[in-house]
């Protein structure tokens, strides 16, 4: 009886050891023999969606379809399964004799531009890691029909990507940049989800699994001209060598809409690398760069005294800062003077503009008051962001009116003692050229979702009234002057069209101090001007088509610092451009027969040059 219970106790352990050994040893065979019979757990696998196209304004010419800034290539990577491939029959039809792993190897070899050798080897393969082994990535599209139908290869492992493709390359960099990230919401789409079994080399079993398809992301379209854009970028980056500046900005604003045409800032980056890029390259100027304006703010002063009735184009006003009293004059306080570029002891609103007078136009702030004069600035749009669809744009700064000093009631009217964005400006003078109708800036045109349908659009930037037409239509044939031989533009004029603008020199500040000698240069225009009248019979003059505003960051003193020297010519340049591209019409056709092109260039030159060292802006910026 005693042998009976031993045996059982020896016995039952083994059996139990048995048991278990034949137990995991079936699964272990059946796992690698057979990984598509029985699923180990399930498992998830993310599809990525594909990130929506960025487009321009513009058609592709060959297609007729929108023309693409960035978009994303569909791609895809291969994997070979050498399991896979054996145990699956594939035939192209039923009668047909099932293919072969060469016949397979071929199909793959070809498909992908491999060496057959290397793929019939991966198939012979059984090292490690033999079961995923990579074959290429490739975005060849018939490539990855053939080898994703079961009816060609098996074993074959497709994995879905994509890769952005910038067609601009570095140009637009800041704007697509912008984009990407203030977008990212409705650009990268909706992924998918793949769920299955898998088996116990832990990939899934496709045959098994459900899959919850990507949504593509929405596609957004843009108010860029990129032809534009390509001249407006190539001629800021000439002007910045050819005058010496460190950093330039320029945007291009349609007069009547405020869709931006064009934007550029230098130094740029390539949005392909953008992690690599500095900050100060990262940075957009043209809405990320709060600066003092200088005189281009002047025009803004006029708009109001025109407005609100506190002076005509034609009031004068007394240009002489060292008559008898004036230093105890609480409007000449601490006002930069007009140095040696005054020639008469009085001087119009009219010939201010054109002259760029700080004693006039301090004087004609000073007397507006800040109450008013601030409320309109606030209506022109500075001092608080102009809502166009990038990301931190700054606001400017405004003081508000209670907290204006002396110097700031005198200096705010000239572009001292108050910071504004390019967009801003750009914005006031779109409002200018408008009627005295603003409507905010714009960049994007259209968004729209992978079922064409417009999910995010422009109907919140109402336009809004800031001056009346006939203040607007008289600042416009006061800053004619400007870009004319008497102004401080000479080198914006253009000839056959009539440019309504305004120069600006703005000494920096450094700390809490002018810099001595350095300067940010600038010019606004209006092209054409839409006061002047092609032909005497015509019922109202051609309506404005662009505003253009070009600045130039100095570092350095240098010879031609002044907007009128450098920024004009930068912004006649681009003005030319335009021209052509939007095939504006002449509006002075009578100076087309005057001269010839060489000829009116030859001479607007020379007065250039000639008076370069005592510009009066010049002499106004170093009083």
């Amino acid at each position: 009886m005693a042998m009976r219970g031993e045996n059982w106790r020896f016995w039952l352990p083994v059996a139990l050891v048995a048991v278990f050994t034949g137990y995991v040893t079936q699964k272990l065979v059946r796992a690698h023999l057979h990984p598509l019979q029985e699923p180990c757990y399930d498992k998830e696998e993310i599809i990525p969606s594909m990130r929506g196209a960025i487009y321009d304004r513009t058609r592709d010419p060959g297609t007729g379809r929108p023309y693409a800034l960035v978009k994303s290539t569909p791609c895809w990577e291969y994997r070979l399964d050498p399991v896979e491939m054996t145990g699956t029959v594939v035939r192209i039809a039923r009668k047909e004799k099932p293919r072969t792993r060469e016949a397979q190897a071929r199909t793959i070899a070809q498909m992908l531009g491999m060496d057959y050798a290397k793929v019939l080897s991966m198939i012979e393969y059984r090292g490690r890691g033999w079961r995923n082994q990579l074959l290429k990535v490739s975005s060849n599209m018939r490539a990855h029909d053939i080898l994703t139908d079961k009816r060609y290869v098996a074993g074959v492992i497709v994995r879905d990507f994509s890769v952005r493709r910038h067609f601009e390359n570095r140009r637009l960099a800041h704007v697509i940049a912008g984009i990407e990230e203030g977008f990212n919401a409705e650009l990268r789409g909706v992924r998918g989800f793949r769920r299955g079994p898998r088996d116990g080399q832990g990939d899934m079993i496709v045959e098994k699994s459900v899959t919850t398809p990507p949504i593509k992301g929405a596609d957004v379209y843009l108010t860029i001209d990129h032809h534009l854009q390509n001249d407006v970028e190539w001629a800021l980056k000439e002007g910045i060598e050819e005058f010496g500046a460190a950093s330039g900005w320029c945007v291009v604003l349609d007069a009547q809409t405020a869709e931006v045409l064009a934007m550029a800032s230098m130094p740029d980056f390539d949005p392909r690398f953008a992690a690599k890029a500095s900050d100060d390259e990262r940075k957009n100027r043209v809405i990320q760069f709060n600066y003092e304006p200088g005189s281009v703010m002047k025009v803004i002063t006029a708009a109001c005294a025109l407005d609100c009735g506190a002076a005509r184009p034609g009031t004068m006003f007394s240009t002489d800062r060292f008559e008898k009293d004036s230093r105890g004059d609480q409007r000449y306080y601490k006002l930069p003077g007009d140095a040696g570029h005054v020639w008469e002891e009085r001087m119009s609103l009219r010939d201010a503009i054109v002259h760029s007078s700080n004693i006039v136009i301090g004087k004609l702030a000073y007397d507006i008051g800040p109450k008013t004069l601030g409320a309109y600035m606030k209506k022109f749009g500075f001092g608080s962001p102009t809502g166009i669809e990038l990301p931190r744009e700054e606001g400017g700064l405004l003081r508000s009116p209670d907290k204006w000093d002396k110097a700031t009631r005198s200096r705010a009217g000239i572009g001292q003692g108050v910071s504004v964005t390019a967009i801003q400006l750009a914005s006031a003078y779109q409002a200018i050229a408008n009627d005295g109708v603003r409507i905010p800036p714009t960049l994007v045109s259209r968004v729209v979702d992978a079922s064409g349908r417009d999910v995010r659009g422009r109907g919140a930037k109402a336009p809004s009234r800031v001056i009346g037409m006939k203040a607007s239509r008289e600042l416009r044939e006061m800053m004619l002057g400007v870009a004319s031989r008497e102004g401080t533009a000479r080198r914006a004029a253009i000839r056959g069209y009539s440019v309504a603008g305004k120069t600006g020199t703005a000494q920096k500040v450094v700390g809490k101090t002018y810099a001595p000698g350095l300067y940010r240069a600038s010019f606004c225009g209006i092209l054409p001007s839409g006061v002047v009248r092609a032909d005497p019979s015509d019922a109202e003059p051609a309506p404005p088509r662009v505003v253009i505003l070009v600045t130039l960051d100095f570092d350095e003193k240098r010879k031609f610092h002044q907007g009128g020297n450098s920024a004009a010519p930068i912004f006649k340049r681009i003005a030319q451009i335009a021209i052509r591209r939007f095939e504006i019409t002449p509006d002075r056709p009578d100076e087309i027969l005057e001269y010839n092109d060489d000829e009116f260039e030859q001479m607007m030159m020379e007065r250039s040059i000639k008076s370069a060292e005592d510009d009066p802006e010049w002499d106004a910026a170093n009083e």
